[in-house]
């Protein structure tokens, strides 16, 4: 077995695999071909998947998972090192977006409310505010004093 360390996700497919595994108790390398299919509109290689599969299997992150009755193959679980291993990754996963999203925030000069998507924007004494709402617009121009 390598470091953990060695196993690198540098792309959404990868990715979007951990989610799916993540997401439910046990998963087959046919389910997961679908939901690639499905929610990001991408139909990844099978081997790509698989192989993906087996480094997580031999990390010791999943394994497989079987009926109790007949003990047939099932799929894939993940195990609490890879469950640890998942978190460790969204973590890092987070603070990237956190980050970018952070970078395209403002302020609703209002009420201080962060703003990502569809607010106002409106030029006072020459310069450019940001509002969420007409009522904070409003609310603003009338606690400004004319002059």
């Amino acid at each position: 077995m390598s470091n953990s360390g060695d196993l690198e996700i540098k792309n959404l497919t990868k990715l979007y695999i951990l989610v799916i595994l993540k997401s439910k108790s046990k998963v087959t390398g046919y389910y997961i071909l679908k939901r690639l299919e499905k929610e990001l509109g991408k139909t990844a290689s099978p081997t790509y998947v698989y192989d993906f599969l087996k480094s997580l299997k031999n990390e010791g992150y999943i394994q497989d998972a079987t009926n109790p009755k007949n003990k047939k193959k099932m799929g894939y679980q993940l195990t609490g090192k890879g469950n640890n291993f998942i978190n460790k990754i969204f973590s890092r996963f987070n603070n990237l977006i956190e980050v970018a999203i952070q970078s395209k925030l403002k302020i609703c000069a209002g009420c201080g409310v962060q703003l990502y998507d569809k607010y106002q924007t409106e030029i006072i004494e020459g310069k450019e505010m940001n509002f969420c709402c007409g009522h904070c617009l409003n609310a603003f121009k009338e606690q400004k004093p004319e002059r």
